[in-house]
């Protein structure tokens, strides 16, 4: 670490051995991330296959899992918890029906073309600083709020535009509800619970789940009736639905055309704007690291608003983000299933046992990460990140099944980030530091708080 800059260890989450299935449960529901066994953030194996799960963090038996054998395991539990909203989706499919689909969506991420779209970035955050500047409610805000406001401003803009208004609103309204009830959806999942059994939350959810579908379904026959009307645009959406199986000819129906949707809509900007959140916090505490992106912007950009071609010079910019990333991994937790006989370092494991990897612990390994709980962006110089091994810093995850958004929500973190940075100072306003949660996507208990202040 720098030797001008104050070691910080932000908050994270201590490692228990929860007792007994009872105490399992309870800690399962308080935050799943308490549910990773303590040996998972130092040993390369924990098994625990009287409950058929293997928890994995050696990165040579990650690839295997993911990449190597990959027909030996699926993501099952991912596709039970989250197929209600995503249906049969990108993220919600296999075999086949992921490949073709994943084809489809590939063309609007190329890199190259990418850059096209800094503009739409830098405007969602020039609004949150207008929002801002014009807040009676004096200097403190909401930031988690605002990050997911902006990020789904971006999708909005740029992916999948929609000209309703309104639109927005009810996306984030629907996806709140969901998150209410995630600690115990995760939960009965996570336990082989079978989907009809009752639970907190669960006819609100499925209320809330049945409102999102109709609403993007209305989106999507709009779209439909403007391009019988001869009006196409050289959209995400627009692309599904002129998309075709190679193979079998065949295009997407409403229903997957939904499914698609809202995982574009969801993963799309709710992983992004936990990402913002965590980051500007860990800004917020740590001055010392402001003052260098600060310093960073000025020489790029001076007072100008961030533009494509200076994203690459804003190389610590990056570096903050992905350190970020590596403390408050948007999404916590991967796991696959076995779905043929097989074994992995040592031990055979039956069909149906669970391949625990846990970004959370495996990006906070003591054996791999040096004082693994700082927040130490010069982690991730060039220099630095050369020697990380790909299977240990996986936020986006990492295989065939790698998040196809990721080249996009890297320059949009990068050019908002940059752009908040530049107008305004960010400090910690609440009561308790936030503990980091484990609701599908790293969310902090209590929200997230900060004082801003305007610079320019």
């Amino acid at each position: 670490m720098d030797q001008a800059i104050s070691p910080l260890t932000p908050p994270h989450v201590a490692p228990i051995a929860p007792r007994g299935r009872l105490g399992f449960l309870a800690a399962a529901l308080r935050n799943p991330l308490l549910t990773i066994p303590p040996a998972a953030y130092e040993e390369d194996v924990v098994p625990r296959l009287e409950r058929q799960r293997l928890w994995i963090t050696e990165p040579s038996l990650i690839r295997k899992v993911l990449l190597e054998e990959r027909d030996k395991y699926q993501k099952l539990t991912q596709i039970k918890l989250l197929s209600p909203l995503t249906g049969k989706g990108i993220l919600t499919s296999e075999g086949a029906d992921w490949k073709w689909q994943r084809q489809a969506s590939a063309p609007m991420f190329k890199p190259q073309d990418l850059l096209a779209f800094v503009p739409a970035f830098v405007r969602a955050a020039e609004d949150v600083v207008a929002r801002w500047r014009a807040s009676p409610g004096g200097s403190i805000h909401p930031i988690d709020e605002d990050m997911t406001r902006a990020t789904f401003d971006v999708i909005a803009a740029t992916l999948l535009p929609s000209p309703d208004a309104a639109f927005a609103g009810d996306i984030q309204g629907g996806v709140r509800q969901l998150q209410r009830s995630g600690a115990w959806d995760i939960l009965y999942v996570s336990m082989g619970f079978p989907g009809w059994l009752p639970r907190p939350g669960m006819f609100r959810s499925a209320r809330a789940v049945r409102r999102l579908r109709e609403r993007v379904l209305g989106v999507v026959r709009d779209r439909q009736a403007a391009r019988e009307a001869g009006h196409v645009v050289d959209d995400l959406l627009d692309r599904l639905i002129a998309a075709r199986d190679p193979e079998t000819g065949r295009s997407m129906d409403d229903g997957q055309l939904v499914d698609n949707l809202i995982t574009f809509y969801l993963a799309g900007h709710e992983t992004t704007a936990k990402a913002l959140t965590w980051t500007l916090y860990l800004l917020a505490r740590s001055p010392e690291w402001s003052a260098k992106l600060e310093e960073e912007i000025a020489r790029v950009a001076g007072n100008d608003p961030i533009e494509a071609g200076h994203l690459d010079r804003l190389v610590l910019t990056q570096q903050v983000v992905k350190e970020s990333m590596r403390l408050y991994p948007p999404v916590p937790i991967m796991t696959r299933q076995v779905v043929s006989e097989t074994s992995l370092a040592g031990h055979t494991l039956a069909v149906g046992t669970s391949v625990m990897m846990s970004i959370y612990a495996i990006q906070r390994h003591a054996k791999r990460w040096p004082r693994p709980h700082e927040f130490d962006p010069s982690r991730f110089s060039p220099a630095n990140e050369a020697k990380i091994p790909r299977y240990q810093y996986m936020p986006f995850g990492a295989g065939p099944r790698i998040c196809i958004g990721m080249p996009f929500a890297m320059l949009e973190a990068t050019a908002i980030l940059a752009s908040l940075v530049q107008r305004a100072r960010f400090g910690f306003a609440g009561d308790e530091h936030p503990v980091p949660v484990a609701r599908v996507t790293m969310t902090p208990r209590g929200g997230m708080p900060l004082a801003v202040t305007m610079r320019a």
